[in-house]
């Protein structure tokens, strides 16, 4: 209670309303101080969680199963983005993406967001393995 009545002391020139105000600004500040510990506490055991159990395997689709999808992060040679499936009959998912073929990715091929793909198989850690689409290009 030293700390809370050095506090006091401190904001005692100011009037009721700004003592009201310096307070909440105050409470405020200790919620998002507290809520910064816990995440960095507890970071590490989410890592650990998602290490050991993610391995997106439950929402791969079937061997041969060619399907449309857009990009939702932009896939740049050898980078990792997103596509989210657009072209089947189930609920959309959004899945990690990158490029088929190996020679695109290291020509450094830059596919933006909204790119329309196919998505071609998936790789044993669930990533799609995408390419250009190109019954969508615009002649």
């Amino acid at each position: 209670m030293v700390v809370l009545d050095w506090i006091n002391n401190q904001l005692a020139w100011l009037p009721n309303y700004g003592k009201v105000i310096a307070w909440l600004l105050l409470g405020v500040l200790a919620i998002l101080v507290i809520s910064l510990l816990f995440s960095l506490i507890l970071s590490p055991f989410m890592w650990l969680y998602n290490r050991f159990t993610d391995k997106n395997t439950s929402n791969v689709m079937e061997k041969d199963d060619f399907v449309i999808g857009e990009l939702t992060e932009k896939i740049h040679g050898s980078s990792i983005g997103e596509v989210m499936v657009t072209g089947s009959e189930q609920a959309r998912s959004v899945h990690p993406a990158r490029l088929y073929r190996d020679a695109e990715a290291t020509n450094g091929l830059l596919l933006p967001v909204g790119t329309k793909v196919l998505i071609i198989d998936f790789d044993e850690r669930g990533i799609a393995l995408v390419v250009k689409n190109k019954a969508f290009m615009k002649e």
